[in-house]
């Protein structure tokens, strides 16, 4: 059994992404990057809503980037900020637009995903982090209770859920359902009977966002003590905007997206090491050094790439320890 919605497959991995950030907002141009036109699809049906304009704004140096504070002519509304290299400009009011996740829209997009009822309105259980969606049918089972959790991968996000969860304890495990592309196998949160990123529920190959009940249904049974499974160190999502190196998370933009695709599949082949020239050529970037395409004047971002990149005599791989 199938469910969809009319939000693409490619629209709703994004209000995935989204729903992990601590405040779930976007810019207009990162929307507008990111998904173009479909943006257009999720302010419309209000699952994305007007947020606070910027305050400040990134701006590209010749020597990296760094961070500049909106300046407002509250008389006029023109804005404007100081750009280390060219002065005072002006900055478009589009620059500054933001937008918002409503997460009571998105919760009411997946129980309908969950083939719910447009009258079941989704529970908050914990502000901001956790809902009861209520108890639909999976496959030929019914009466299961489903939860939903973001930011599941944050210690504290876990520790606020705890109080609830245990409220819980004695009624049906429930399956807790979760925006994070990876959670730790040996997770467990009282009274759930099994932890499912929506990624790995969602159908292949569809245009439109589906989730496989069937294959959910599956999934609810909690892992006996038999089913393990080794958890490769490395993975990555295939547009490359998510690289997980053993327990920690990095998320990218832009061309570094084909950066670390490519990285993660010299990894995945077992030929890690790759030419920096051809890496940087491949992934679009005018300069041959990598140093150039994460270059920052901010003092805490500006070696952060080192973190999970390393070179050596114009080799570059990435970095993965034997254990973090």
């Amino acid at each position: 059994m199938i469910a969809k919605t009319a939000i693409s497959t490619r629209a709703f991995r994004f209000l995935l992404q989204l729903a992990e950030q601590e405040q779930p907002m976007v810019t207009a141009r990162v929307l507008d990057d990111e998904i173009g036109a479909e943006g257009r699809t999720l302010t419309g049906r209000a699952l994305l809503v007007t947020g606070k304009p910027l305050d400040s704004i990134d701006l590209e140096l010749a020597d990296g980037e760094t961070r500049a504070p909106i300046e407002f002519d509250h008389a006029t509304g023109a804005a404007r900020c100081f750009h280390p290299e060219a002065g005072f400009v002006d900055v478009a009011a589009d620059e500054l637009r933001t937008w918002r996740l409503d997460t009571a829209a998105f919760m009411a997009l997946v129980c309908r995903l969950l083939g719910l009822p447009s009258t079941r309105k989704p529970i908050p259980l914990v502000d901001g982090h956790l809902w009861d969606l209520g108890a639909p049918r999976l496959g030929r089972r019914t009466g299961i209770p489903v939860l939903f959790a973001r930011r599941l991968v944050a210690s504290d996000v876990r520790a606020s859920l705890y109080p609830e969860l245990k409220l819980r304890l004695g009624t049906k495990p429930s399956l807790l359902l979760t925006s994070a592309r990876w959670v730790p196998d040996d997770l467990t949160l009282p009274a759930v009977s099994r932890i499912v990123p929506v990624e790995t529920v969602l159908t292949c190959g569809s245009h439109n966002a589906e989730l496989d009940l069937d294959r959910l249904a599956a999934m609810s049974e909690p892992r006996s003590a038999e089913d393990t499974r080794e958890v490769s160190p490395v993975d990555c999502s295939p547009d490359g905007s998510w690289l997980r190196i053993h327990e920690r998370q990095y998320f990218f933009r832009g061309k570094k997206k084909r950066l670390i695709r490519l990285l993660y599949e010299a990894w995945a082949r077992g030929t890690e090491w790759v030419g920096e020239a051809w890496l940087l050529a491949e992934a679009e970037y005018d300069s041959d050094r990598i140093e150039d395409v994460f270059k920052d004047r901010r003092p805490e971002k500006r070696n952060a790439w080192k973190e999970y990149i390393e070179t050596h005599d114009g080799q570059v791989r990435l970095k993965v320890p034997a254990r973090l």
